[in-house]
């Protein structure tokens, strides 16, 4: 069950919000009969990460890295783009309608497109992960699994609607201000994660040490968010506890104190939500990480260019670790486990995202101990995302054997 909240919530937290703050620009720029834009883009941005989801699932077509990098450079050039239209199109005190351009739609439109199609793959994975493992889906474990990720589901949602509801009785000018700073933080989460790849890719090694600072400091991101929220929350409970009561009539004043209540429910609304996934991030997490333990890494011997390891140690079903020393003294990690009858997988202890940071095992999966990203052991041996960087080996009387120079030719991730 935490499994699932906590990645359902690390995954879409942040988009859920840039999210929330393109739709109320959206539905502000345009009349109600022109706002098909709005539907048009999140309606691509869910057939792009639908379409990607399968073909991650049934083939070994996509990787997640080239994926979200794609997405990533072109959601930041259009979003400073969009920064810069963002002040002239919508912060005009006039009808906003019919001020915007079909051009500034159409960048808003796209928008909603790459920031949904970003947001949406993990959330259509997921489910068909629930019943892994299992002989049946009607059982506890089972129950609990969707039970984690339909509540991930259900606070987001509703810290998204309380955000959304709030952020529309601010005046135009703080509404743009609001959405910008949303936007910012989304563009310094989505800078991080193209240098996460460039680092791994061995493009910006001298920024390594800034990169995993970062990378350990992540959650600065979603603080940031949760802050404004809270901000905007608290701010227009003091305004409707401040507004006085005005009116021709009593039934003016009965619907302006309508509106104080909801203003009242959405505020109360987006704290409880918001602090229940903040919790999600920092506490849960923390308990469900909770006595992780890190097996040490064995030294190995190399016989004529080979590294033998027995099946009987190494087929036990748990993860195993191994190090081996080149010649030029680099120490080269790598695990090792099986994962079914017939099958093992093998790896560096290390991935093209994360670098050498390592993996350990929880249960039947296999976790990164750098971004906490959760594994399948079924997967282990396949190249992409975050899944350990593929060794080739072999099964020989007994033994599962490696070669040292496939060891030392992918070695270049641990210098």
């Amino acid at each position: 069950m935490l499994h699932y909240l906590i990645d359902v919530t690390d995954n879409t937290l942040i988009r859920a919000f840039a999210l929330t703050v393109l739709l109320l620009l959206g539905m502000g720029c345009s009349r109600r009969g022109e706002r098909g834009f709005i539907g048009w883009g999140l309606l691509a941005g869910a057939l792009i990460a639908l379409t990607y989801a399968i073909l991650k699932r049934n083939t070994g077509f996509m990787q997640r890295e080239y994926y979200d990098l794609v997405l990533t450079d072109t959601a930041l050039r259009l979003q400073v783009l969009f920064l810069g239209m963002l002040w002239p199109c919508f912060a005009s005190k006039a009808s906003v309608g019919q001020r915007t351009s079909t051009f500034t739609k159409s960048v808003l439109a796209i928008l909603l497109a790459l920031t949904t199609a970003h947001a949406l793959p993990n959330l259509f994975i997921y489910p068909l992960d629930f019943g892994v493992g299992m002989d049946s889906v009607f059982n506890t474990e089972y129950f609990f699994r969707v039970l984690g990720y339909s509540l991930a589901l259900v606070l987001l949602f509703l810290l998204g609607l309380g955000f959304y509801q709030l952020a529309c009785r601010l005046p135009r000018p703080l509404q743009v201000g609001l959405a910008a700073l949303v936007i910012l933080v989304l563009m310094a989460k989505e800078l991080l994660e193209v240098a996460q790849v460039l680092v791994a890719r061995g493009m910006l090694r001298q920024y390594t040490g800034q990169v995993i600072f970062f990378l350990t400091h992540e959650n600065c991101f979603a603080y940031t968010l949760f802050g404004l929220a809270a901000l905007l929350a608290v701010g227009m409970g003091l305004y409707a506890g401040t507004d006085p009561l005005r009116g021709a009539n009593p039934a003016a004043i009965r619907k302006q104190r309508a509106g104080h209540r909801s203003l009242y429910r959405f505020g109360a609304c987006t704290l409880v939500c918001g602090f229940c996934l903040l919790l999600t991030i920092t506490a849960i997490r923390a308990y469900a990480n909770r006595g992780v333990e890190i097996s040490p890494a064995e030294e190995t011997t190399a016989e004529n260019g080979r590294i033998l390891l027995p099946l009987a140690v190494v087929g036990d079903g748990n993860l195993h670790r191994y190090q081996h020393k080149t010649p030029g003294g680099l120490t080269v990690r790598f695990i090792v486990i099986k994962k079914s009858e017939t099958a093992y997988g093998v790896g560096l202890d290390a991935c093209t995202i994360c670098g050498p940071s390592g993996y350990y095992q929880r249960k039947d999966q296999v976790v990164c101990r750098l971004c906490d990203v959760v594994m399948n052991k079924s997967t282990i041996g396949f190249p992409g995302g975050c899944n350990p960087i593929p060794l080739t080996f072999a099964i020989e009387g007994g033994n599962l054997v490696i070669r040292v120079e496939d060891l030392e030719k992918e070695g270049g991730i641990f210098r």
